[in-house]
């Protein structure tokens, strides 16, 4: 019983990890991604 909430517990810790970096890294609006000198949106 022990190592399955210890596997649950990961399982959420991993989750709430991705999300973080997700969010903060990786994710940008379109006119953050796509804007240069050429190209208003």
């Amino acid at each position: 019983m022990k190592a399955i909430i210890t596997g649950i517990l990961a399982a959420v810790a991993l989750a709430i990890c991705a999300a973080v970096v997700l969010n903060t890294e990786f994710q940008k609006s379109a006119t953050d991604r796509f804007q240069t000198e050429g190209v208003r949106l």
